[in-house]
């Protein structure tokens, strides 16, 4: 759950904003992926009216197949959206075959804090297309691998703690240790430093390159480096050597895990 919230803030950056959202009040929260709302206000030709009751689906959103999660995936979206504001937005398809409005559903009215998003990012819900309701599938699929990244598993062929890594260069294995201390450079990257803080030689280093780091961030929370002294990561990876450093270089946050 807490990763839920370290979400809001940062992940949405790559999401448009529409200029003129409609402006609803939610009544009930029917289940993880279904609102009933009172439309307070909607733009010319939006296809909806001010004071009507409708019922929203969240586009891309696919509830728990498992029935002891329906409970917690209603739970979930009622803690984002119960007796909320909220500002919906819409695709080409508006309606679903049941007569639902299809949308994305946000928290603020610039279109930053989307629930849709905001699910699909936990471990309770899947990410599932609508066709004529494609406009952030991308984003959503992305989304949906996030889980894997914050459970703590990786496939590790090998773990190595930090000290043990030095001697296994040019392999492909997991090396975890304490983050002694946290760097970046001029250009946005980012550097743990493990075992021992820099510019000590022994430490173990592990490289996320600046063009890279915002997917660390959607995943950990903004600037997340710099929570993580005193921490124990996990990290898979070929073990290399820059300027007599052992380190790994990541480009995909489902290789760290923060433990």
């Amino acid at each position: 759950m807490r990763k839920v919230f370290a979400i809001l803030a940062v992940f949405l950056f790559v999401i448009g904003v529409s200029a003129e959202p409609i402006v609803a009040q939610v009544l009930e929260v029917v289940d993880g992926a279904t609102i009933r709302v009172r439309i307070e206000s909607a733009p010319a030709g939006s296809g909806l009216s001010s004071g009507a009751v409708e019922y929203v689906r969240y586009i891309g959103v696919q509830l728990p197949s498992a029935p002891e999660e329906t409970e917690l995936a209603r739970s979930l979206n009622a803690i984002l959206v119960s007796g909320r504001k909220v500002f919906l937005e819409l695709d080409e398809k508006i309606r679903a075959e049941s007569g639902r409005v299809l949308a994305y559903v946000f928290l603020d009215e610039t279109e930053k804090l989307m629930v849709n998003a905001i699910l699909i990012s936990t471990d309770i819900f899947g990410f599932g297309s609508v066709p004529g309701a494609s406009r952030y599938d991308q984003v959503f699929s992305y989304l949906e691998q996030i889980p894997t990244a914050a459970k703590g598993k990786l496939a590790c062929p090998a773990l190595y703690t930090w000290e043990e890594a030095r001697n296994r260069l040019g392999e492909t294995a997991c090396v975890e240790g304490p983050v002694a201390s946290v760097g970046t450079s001029r250009s946005g990257d980012v550097f743990l430093n493990l075992g021992r803080p820099y510019p000590d030689p022994g430490r173990f280093t592990l490289f996320i390159p600046a063009r890279h780091v915002g997917k660390f961030e959607i995943v950990f929370g903004p600037r997340f480096w710099t929570t993580l002294e005193g921490r124990i990561v996990r990290a898979l990876g070929t073990i290399e050597e820059y300027q007599g450093i052992p380190e790994i270089e990541l480009s995909d946050p489902a290789n760290l895990v923060i433990l």
